[in-house]
């Protein structure tokens, strides 16, 4: 036949309505009897959120109910899940565990355990032992069984051996974004399950987590009563968490792990949980956090620390936390948190367990700002306490009270 000449596109395309060209994303909606897909297992919800990335993206919305989770939410790049805020539930399984019987080496996909059959396909799983933690342990989902083997979908990141009490249990991220861009979840609550469930490494998860993802954001999700950190995310860059609020769990509310870069919080929540309010982790930099409110947590309100540079901490509440409001953790010239800025917040009654002071500044760390806050005091605590190793900071217009002896103490002068 013929060659068909295709038509030329006009120079300049019709203008719709409103100047924009529209983008109509697909959607699906899982849950109740009325959605495209009835269900209220991870398993239903991650059907539509697969069927939507291959699609190019969309949106999936979710009814009210509890969604049981055998293993995570893994978002997928381009969609977003929605749902009807506290009265959409995602409720973490119980937990299993076994014994890993066999040596399962770095790289490998086996997983021989004593109790094959205590598990199920699609379960999510955490392997470690006596001598893995943090990123050496290995998560992944249980995706194939040959006899008595299970086969998971990651690699293992570390050698694990029985001899030293290698285990799998049945923990996981409720929400979990890896290696995706442009991805969220909104809308919706995270209940951990803690009476059935043991606390998770926050290296490899949380209610909420993201690992090696980009632009992923998580709006209106509550976190409740995980074991474990409540929002995590590590080695990502352009996090947004929005109107988020853990609460009750039992590590950090918020972690900005490691090597993460540009992150937004504003307007979050952590409150009761068992360690700080939020944690910089390990050389998290040019991060905003704003408008958010740390109280009756644990440990420290906010703890910055080891290469955790260039952040902008404003407008913050921090009260009545076990450990300092503010806490620079210690570390020489080449580890210490340089050109943190805390401004315009409102720091009170923190210190009342372990904590020595309201603010605690101490490490090598340069270009420090203290700048335009209102400080209340806990009794018989320092506002502002400053160790020897700090070298000089900008402080102006902060307001402590009550003030007079002991509102700042400088241990470079002493």
């Amino acid at each position: 036949p013929a060659p068909v000449t295709p038509a030329t596109p006009p120079a300049t395309p019709p203008a719709h309505p409103t100047g924009d060209t529209p983008v109509h994303r697909p959607r699906i909606t899982v849950g109740d009897d009325t959605c495209t897909i009835a269900g209220f297992t991870n398993t239903h919800v991650q059907a539509a959120v697969d069927r939507l990335a291959w699609l190019g993206g969309g949106t999936v919305e979710l009814s009210p109910g509890t969604f049981h989770m055998a293993d995570s939410l893994h978002l997928r790049t381009g969609v977003r899940v929605v749902g009807q805020g506290d009265a959409t539930v995602l409720r973490k399984n119980p937990m299993k565990q076994a014994r890993i019987t066999s040596f399962l080496g770095y790289g490998h996909h086996d997983v021989i355990v004593d109790q094959p059959d205590l598990f199920e396909l699609g379960e999510g799983v955490l392997l470690g032992d006596a001598k893995a933690g943090g990123f050496y342990q290995g998560v992944g989902t249980l995706v194939a069984r040959q006899g008595a083997t299970w086969l998971i979908d990651r690699p293992h990141p570390h050698d694990f051996r029985q001899e030293s009490d290698a285990f799998v249990k049945t923990l996981f991220a409720v929400v979990s974004a890896v290696d995706v861009t442009d991805a969220g979840v909104e809308r919706l609550a995270i209940d951990g399950n803690p009476e059935q469930n043991e606390t998770m490494n926050g290296c490899r998860g949380a209610g909420f987590f993201a690992h090696r993802a980009h632009r992923i954001i998580a709006r209106d999700v509550t976190v409740r009563r995980f074991n474990g950190e409540g929002f995590g995310f590590q080695t990502c860059d352009a996090t947004e968490l929005d109107r988020c609020l853990a609460e009750d769990c039992s590590g950090n509310g918020f972690h900005p792990g490691s090597g993460s870069t540009r992150f937004h919080i504003h307007h979050c929540t952590a409150r009761r949980c068992g360690a700080s309010g939020l944690f910089y982790c390990l050389a998290v930099r040019h991060g905003v956090l704003e408008d958010c409110t740390f109280e009756h947590n644990a440990g420290h309100g906010v703890s910055i620390g080891e290469r955790d540079t260039d952040h902008i901490n404003r407008r913050l509440v921090i009260r009545h936390n076990g450990g300092a409001g503010v806490y620079l953790r210690p570390g020489d010239a080449a580890t210490a948190a340089h050109r943190n800025t805390i401004t315009q917040c409102t720091i009170g009654h923190n210190a009342a367990d372990k904590g020595e002071a309201e603010i605690v500044l101490q490490g090598a760390a340069d270009g420090v700002r203290l700048i335009e806050n209102v400080i209340r005091r806990q009794a018989g605590k320092p506002g502002v306490l400053v160790k020897a190793d700090m070298p000089a900071f900008e402080q102006r217009g902060n307001e402590i009270e009550p003030g007079g002896e002991g509102a700042v103490v400088d241990e470079r002068r002493l």
